[in-house]
Formats: structure tokens, sequence, C-alpha cells
């Protein structure tokens, strides 16, 4: 019988690589990092955005202050704390949070594009019921400052604790928008800080608890 000496290479090759992928994803499971990871990190090379970085193991943060735990899947902070995701800097991007549930205190914020994270500057979104009775907020930070409101949205007689919410902040070129459950509750504008990491922050006697946080593309 005629065998065709260059479809046989082909095939040998494509049976090569085959066993090699094999090989490679035995070698990764060992090493606890998931292939999805591995993908992610290798299509970020090219600029994709089609994985999002999620955070949510404590060795995913930088813990500047406070008390912070990981418990069942959720980062949780109490009193007055801040933490800062590792290794994140972007400039347009969607901070997502699956789950946010404020147990009790005045509130809890969201930043984004921040940058010096001991004396932060950047942006943060506040879910704040200490605030004039209730009320969205979003704030410039300088030096370790908060600023007065760039936006704020009332929201008397609003349930915030006990409930959990999905948050969402999308940061597009000098435009800033914040959905809670998929409702969009307020908008602000600044130019001062172009990029910058995520990060949450606490205060007061709050208790308040984190799940599926991720950054993805607007």
């Amino acid at each position: 019988m005629y065998k065709n000496p260059k479809g046989q290479g082909l095939i040998e090759y494509a049976l090569i690589i085959a066993l090699i992928a094999v090989i490679t994803m035995g070698a990764v499971a060992a090493t606890g990092t998931s292939i999805k990871e591995v993908y992610c990190r290798a299509i970020s090379a090219f600029g994709s955005d089609a994985c999002q970085q999620t955070r949510q193991e404590l060795n995913d943060w930088n813990e500047i202050f406070g008390h912070w735990s990981y418990d069942d899947g959720k980062v949780c902070g109490k009193r007055n704390g801040r933490i800062f995701a590792n290794d994140f800097s972007g400039d347009d991007y969607v901070v997502n949070i699956d789950s946010a549930t404020l147990s009790k205190g005045n509130g809890y914020g969201v930043y984004f594009r921040t940058s010096d994270e001991s004396a932060v500057d950047g942006y943060n979104f506040q879910y704040d019921p200490g605030w004039g009775g209730g009320a969205f907020l979003f704030r410039k930070w300088v030096n370790g400052h908060e600023l007065p409101p760039i936006a704020v949205q009332r929201m008397p007689g609003y349930d915030w604790h006990g409930t959990p919410r999905e948050i969402q902040i999308e940061v597009v070129g000098d435009t800033f928008t914040a959905y809670v459950d998929g409702k969009e509750m307020l908008s602000a504008s600044d130019d001062t800080y172009s990029e910058g990491g995520v990060g949450l922050h606490t205060w007061n006697k709050t208790q308040a608890c984190f799940e599926g946080i991720s950054v993805s593309a607007p």
C-alpha cells in the first residue's frame, strides 16, 4: 500500500504537539495554577481583554491598614481600613463586585485609578448610609485625604444594611458611572487621574464583605 510520507509526518507532528499539551497541563495543575490563568496571562501579553482579573484571596491584595479576612470566598473588612489589588493598574475599566454586604456601620468605598497606596491619590465610590441621611458618592483623594464629593445621589429610606448588593463602577475617559443591582445610581466627571489601581475602603464601625471582585474591559 502506498503511504504519503508528507501526510504521515503531519500526523506525527500533531500527535507530538498533543502529547506536549497533555504533559504541560499536568505540570501546571500540579503547581496549583489553573489552565484558564495560564491562558489569560498568555493572551494579555497581546492586549486581549477576553479575561477578567479576579481578586478573592488575601494574597492578591496589599493590606495598608485595618482588619481584613478571607472567609468562604469573601473578602471582609472591619472598622477603618484600606486594601488594594496587587499588580493591577489600568486606564479604562469596569470594577465588578458580585455581592457586597454591609452588615453594620456607616459604609464602604471602592477605590479606582489609585496610586501611592500609603497616601492615596485617586477616586472612590462610596456606599454611605452615614452621609446626610444616606447617599451614594464619588470622591477624589489627594495625598491620602478625601475631598468633598464630586457627585452625590441622596437615598433617603434606602435599605443599606444586611442586603447583598451587586456593584459596578464603569471608568471611561474622564467619566465614572456607578451601578447598584444593575441600576445606574450616579455619574461624575473629572480628569485629574487617568489611570491607576483598585481597592476597598471601610471606616468607623463598618463591617462589610465583598465577593466576586473582578476588573473587566468597559
